[in-house]
C-alpha cells in the first residue's frame, strides 16, 4: 500500500466507524424506551389500581354506620 491509499482508506474507515457508533447509539437508545414504556405501562396499572382502592375506602368513610358494617361482612 502506498501513501496516496493510506490517505483515502483512513477516512472512509472513520466515516465508516462513526456510521456503525451512530447505528450502535440508536439501538441503544430504542431499547432504552422500550423499557420506559414497559414500566411506565406498569405504573399506570398500578395508579388506576390504588385509585380503586382509594374510591372503596372513601365510600367506606363517608357512609353510614349501618352500611359499612354491612359492607365489611360483604368483603
Amino acid at each position: 500500500m502506498n501513501a496516496a491509499t493510506l490517505a483515502l482508506l483512513i477516512p472512509i474507515v472513520a466515516i465508516v466507524g462513526g456510521v456503525v457508533l451512530s447505528a450502535m447509539k440508536i439501538q441503544q437508545r430504542k431499547g432504552q424506551a422500550q423499557q420506559q414504556d414497559a414500566v411506565l405501562q406498569a405504573l399506570q396499572e398500578e395508579v388506576s389500581a390504588l385509585k380503586a382502592r382509594v374510591q372503596v375506602l372513601e365510600a367506606l368513610a363517608t357512609d353510614s354506620g349501618e352500611s359499612l358494617k354491612r359492607k365489611i361482612n360483604d368483603l
